[in-house]
């Protein structure tokens, strides 16, 4: 059985980039953020790195429970896996997020990064992803982002799922999967059309993203 995670389905989403030049800023932040999640020191990395101080201090402001929850109700970069049933052959999708399980059966996935305060499609196959992993309804699930920026202050966006948004990324998934069996002699970018908004680390640059009232 064959395992996607969000990076493998980005290269057939938009197949014509052929090489994403790596974020270290992203990475540094999100390892910033891991580890002062789970009470381990950051010195060194923020003194290396004084912007993501700032970036981890307006996370504070705009959620401060992220600093206050801890395991088991709240994990950080964990991993959820499900399974995807196409006509061709079965995959697993793979992601990581992080997760907030609260006492009333609902669940809260919060994705802090240096990005776009709107939804886009690796959004949507992350709460697709976590409902299907843990059987539940897609209404008991929630999404929170936390965008930041380099200069801007950063952003709070809430996002509610539902079983018509479940069902249209579920055979979104399904188009782009058979899209990735089948072999392309020139990939183009009109090959896979997705009906969300395509918005990763790789498609702008972030020092150039204009604030945005939501």
């Amino acid at each position: 059985m064959q395992v996607i995670s969000i990076t493998d389905l980005n290269s057939v989403v938009n197949p014509t980039r052929l090489a994403v030049p790596i974020d270290t800023e992203q990475q540094h932040f999100q390892l910033a953020m891991k580890q002062t999640c789970m009470k381990l020191p950051t010195e060194p990395l923020l003194d290396a790195h004084p912007q993501i101080d700032r970036w981890i201090m307006e996370v504070g402001l705009l959620f401060p429970k992220v600093f206050e929850w801890e395991p088991p109700q709240f994990l950080v970069d964990t991993q959820f896996i499900a399974k995807l049933c196409t006509k061709k052959k079965d995959t697993c999708v793979q992601i990581n997020t992080n997760a907030v399980f609260h006492r009333n059966g609902y669940v809260n996935l919060i994705e802090w990064a240096i990005r776009h305060p709107v939804l886009n499609w690796s959004d949507k196959v992350k709460l697709w992803v976590a409902t299907e992993y843990l059987s539940l309804p897609p209404e008991n699930l929630k999404l929170t982002i936390l965008a930041l920026h380099p200069t801007h202050p950063g952003k709070r966006y809430e996002i509610s799922w539902d079983s018509q948004q479940h069902e249209e990324t579920r055979n979104w998934l399904v188009s782009v999967v058979t899209k990735q069996a089948t072999p392309m002699k020139t990939p183009v970018a009109s090959q896979v059309k997705s009906p969300f908004p395509v918005t990763t680390g790789a498609d702008f640059d972030i020092g150039k993203i204009e604030e945005i009232e939501i």
